[in-house]
């Protein structure tokens, strides 16, 4: 590509402007067409990686977290007396057998509600909602490429009163989630893709909605303080989006 601000374009997929940066980056986007072709080209490889990548059903963060709380108890002064008589034989292998059941376990619906409530209440206490800022799908989408084990849909709701904003990522259930942001009004929508086992529920965390439901092998939460008719208005939006 010939066009001096190539570069520039690439930081901003990869979300490494500041907001005064990603704005201008944005505006040149939408009136270069080497630069917009060189977006989109980022968006559809990042559906292609998506479609054709491993999927593995033992999150490496959450044996990282296990293993972590299995040396913590190690250290305790009671781990000689109890551990090594369960560490031997046949039980060693029990034991194994019964981890790897609980890794497969999926979430219950109450810990799912307070992981992804909790996860947004963080990011607006912490002012860490959007790490890539852009209305741009082709700007969106390709963000999330290595940054998430999931490639989500990403489409603008501007003209039924729910622009896109930008995104981020998260950690739900031991997996690399995708944040996709959008504003309503004053209100902010947060919705989570992450892949694996959910559960498919409703419910209100610290007085923010949520709505939980699956799409093919995708899991989606709708998370915001907007009215539960508006934040199901929102829902039926993302549904309706083709895969």
């Amino acid at each position: 590509m010939s066009c001096s601000e190539t570069l520039r374009t690439q930081a901003f997929i990869d979300g490494e402007l500041d907001a005064a940066a990603a704005v201008e980056a944005e505006r040149h986007i939408a009136t270069c067409p080497e630069c917009r072709a060189f977006s989109e080209h980022a968006a559809d490889l990042s559906d292609a990686v998506a479609r054709t990548a491993t999927r593995h059903a033992v999150p490496a963060p959450l044996r990282a977290r296990i293993m972590a709380a299995l040396e913590r108890e190690r250290r305790g002064p009671r781990f000689d007396r109890f551990w090594a008589g369960i560490l031997s034989g046949v039980a060693a292998s029990a034991l194994a057998a019964g981890l790897a059941a609980l890794l497969w376990l999926p979430p219950s619906a109450n810990s799912l509600l307070e992981e992804v409530g909790q996860a947004h209440v963080d990011a607006m206490s912490e002012g860490t909602q959007i790490a890539v800022l852009s209305s741009n799908h082709h700007t969106v989408k390709p963000w999330f490429a290595g940054r998430a084990d999931v490639s989500p849909p990403v489409a603008d709701f501007a003209s039924a009163g729910f622009p896109l904003a930008g995104g981020r990522a998260a950690e739900i259930a031991g997996s690399r989630a995708a944040v996709v942001v959008y504003r309503h009004g004053l209100h902010e929508i947060d919705l989570f893709v992450w892949a694996g086992r959910g559960a498919a529920a409703q419910g209100v965390y610290r007085g923010y909605h949520i709505i939980f439901w699956q799409k093919g092998d995708l899991n989606f939460a709708a998370v915001s303080d907007t009215e539960w008719s508006e934040l199901k208005n929102f829902e039926r939006l993302v549904q309706a989006e083709p895969e």
